[in-house]
């Protein structure tokens, strides 16, 4: 891959290798700030469908997605993701690349990234390991239900109601390097609350047509974006934005 663009500015075409070298640069690129950063990550194809003919993203993976992914997971506090997307994918052990973590990048210092589970019913695969750090987020008036039906200890169970308070939650356990993977519904409550800092969006060099949804949706909004990195390679291009101040859209 070639980063073209830096800091919203042109750069000289500068070699990104799909190696540690390339990883750790990749990594600085990518580094969270200071405070709270809400990042959505999401892959997809040139004529905007988010999942290929099986029904999921990883059929649309390739070497430039799957390289850009695996930094942005070594870099995370947590990975947020909607119970339907994590019972479609593959989410067993989403730690990112082996070469980033020691020392760890995390901005809460963690070896790997804390599950998140957004669920109003508490169906959780078997696919989930219980040796792994995970938390299901739950709408307040359904804790106890998701709590009997899941099995999960009551203190991995967190009642939420809004964006809002999902995301004060797990700033108060001490992840503020948050990323959303999905699914479009997921992403589109974020941003319609104006909570989403950060769009990560991989581009794959195919067309699927169908009729997959988009990457973001939800409810109505405006939000306006500027285009912060871009990344180009042989299969994907990847694109960072990053959410303008609402006195500036």
């Amino acid at each position: 891959m070639h980063l073209v663009l830096r800091d919203g500015a042109p750069c000289p075409p500068t070699a990104l290798t799909h190696d540690g070298a390339g990883a750790a640069a990749l990594a600085d690129l990518y580094a969270y700030g200071p405070g709270t950063t809400v990042r959505a990550m999401m892959n997809a194809t040139i004529d905007g469908a988010i999942a290929g003919a099986d029904g999921t993203s990883g059929s649309l993976s390739n070497p430039d997605d799957s390289f850009v992914f695996g930094v942005l997971r070594a870099l995370a506090d947590a990975v947020l993701v909607g119970a339907s997307t994590v019972r479609t994918e593959d989410y067993r052990r989403p730690a990112g690349r082996g070469d980033l973590r020691d020392p760890s990048r995390r901005p809460g210092g963690a070896d790997r990234p804390v599950l998140a589970i957004m669920t109003s019913s508490g169906q959780v695969p078997a696919s989930i390991e219980p040796d792994w750090p995970t938390l299901l987020i739950a709408p307040r008036d359904a804790v106890s239900a998701v709590t009997a039906r899941s099995g999960w200890p009551a203190d991995r169970v967190i009642g939420a109601d809004s964006p809002a308070e999902v995301v004060a939650a797990l700033v108060a356990r001490g992840h503020r390097g948050i990323q959303i993977e999905g699914g479009p519904s997921s992403l589109g409550r974020f941003a319609a609350a104006g909570l989403l800092d950060e769009l990560c969006l991989s581009t794959t060099h195919r067309t699927v047509g169908g009729p997959s949804p988009r990457a973001v949706d939800g409810p109505l909004h405006d939000g306006r974006w500027e285009l912060r990195s871009l990344l180009i390679g042989e299969h994907a291009h990847a694109a960072r934005y990053r959410r303008l101040p609402d006195d500036l859209s």
